[in-house]
């Protein structure tokens, strides 16, 4: 499996960048401009100090894979993956360097294997080691140059006799003298623009000096939607069954049901943090709520129909959680119902009866 596969899978995308340390993780968040903070329940900003909640920040950003292979180099990369990386030309080198005949069996017969998948079949019978030996060989995966800061001339007299000593260095015709401008300082190159575009070959990319990076077909945006879909579905699965596991007791106050609901959630293993936002709490970069009433009245729940259809679009799933503490259940269930008519999608209205103490 390639990496750009394993990137659009949630478990393999956690299994790849905790073969990082923590350094390697701060340094890839620091290249794509992910900040490593996140919001607790109080509303205070801290830092991500631990390894998990630095992977849980950025599998919710758009890390580019060129960093993340250059991160892991080839010493951490399976055999598999490195076949991958590599293009065609490089991977027949390796057959020829190896002795290893490219050939497939058909229901043909014997035929030559020329598609990259079939090569690869017939490569991976040679052990990680030599795959890793080669890899480093060809420099497979290259540091990216970074930006080249110049030093300004201090004078406008240094910069005259730099620019005149360039000059004179480009000898021009008679006819182009007069078209002949003033060489100025040449532009310092970023990081993006050594990046490797999806169009173009593995071949042309290292001429240009950019980092070693498989080309697919899928596009970077679609494989970053799809991590995301991904991590949401499991989160909203962890969200629905922390409240299923919600018993509210009756005789306590809203407040008391929030800190019940709280420990719960902390429970679970994806959420290592939960914040206030406009909704009792949030996950993930504010894109699940759930709120939480104990409503003394029915115009309490008036109201909350009225704030969640305000903020509906700013989420990608609300829950409300209802404690029934009234004698009317019916009149509850029908207040329920017209809340999760505002839309059926991204609403679900839990009801939770509170059970007097035995």
């Amino acid at each position: 499996m390639s990496i750009s596969e394993k990137l659009a899978d949630y478990d393999q995308t956690v299994d790849l960048l905790n073969r990082l340390s923590k350094e390697e993780l701060e340094e890839l968040a620091k290249r794509n401009g992910v900040k490593l903070e996140w919001e607790d329940l109080s509303g205070k900003v801290r830092k991500a100090r631990t390894k998990s909640k630095i992977i849980e920040i950025l599998l919710e950003s758009e890390f580019r894979e060129s960093d993340l292979i250059e991160l892991l180099g080839t010493s951490r990369l399976t055999k598999e993956e490195l076949l991958n990386c590599m293009n065609v030309k490089q991977l027949k080198r390796l057959a020829k360097e190896t002795g290893i005949e490219l050939v497939k069996p058909t229901i043909f017969g014997i035929k030559k294997a020329t598609k990259k998948k079939d090569i690869i079949d017939v490569l991976s019978v040679l052990s990680t080691s030599k795959i890793r030996e080669f890899a480093e060989k060809i420099k497979l995966i290259r540091k990216t140059a970074g930006s080249v800061k110049r030093k300004k001339p201090k004078s406008t007299k240094a910069k005259a006799r730099i620019l005149s000593k360039r000059q004179k260095a480009i000898k021009p015709t008679h006819e182009e003298k007069k078209e002949v401008k003033p060489i100025g300082y040449a532009k310092e190159t970023s990081m993006e623009e050594y990046r490797l575009k999806p169009e173009l070959l593995t071949e042309k990319a290292v001429r240009q000096g950019g980092i070693i990076e498989e080309v697919t077909k899928e596009i970077i945006t679609e494989r970053h939607t799809v991590r995301r879909i991904l991590f949401l579905r499991t989160l909203e699965r962890e969200i629905n069954e922390a409240l299923r596991n919600f018993s509210p007791p009756a005789g306590m106050k809203e407040r008391e049901y929030e800190r019940q609901l709280y420990d719960l959630f902390m429970k679970k293993p994806l959420i290592s943090e939960v914040k206030r936002g406009k909704f009792d709490f949030v996950f993930g970069r504010d894109q699940i709520a759930v709120e939480l009433k104990a409503p003394r009245g029915f115009k309490a729940l008036d109201r909350l129909a009225d704030k969640i259809s305000r903020h509906l679009d700013e989420y990608e799933k609300i829950f409300v959680v209802i404690v029934d503490k009234s004698s009317s259940p019916e009149k509850i269930e029908e207040k329920a119902k017209e809340i999760e008519k505002i839309d059926p999608k991204k609403i679900r209205v839990l009801i939770k009866r509170a059970k007097k103490k035995k």
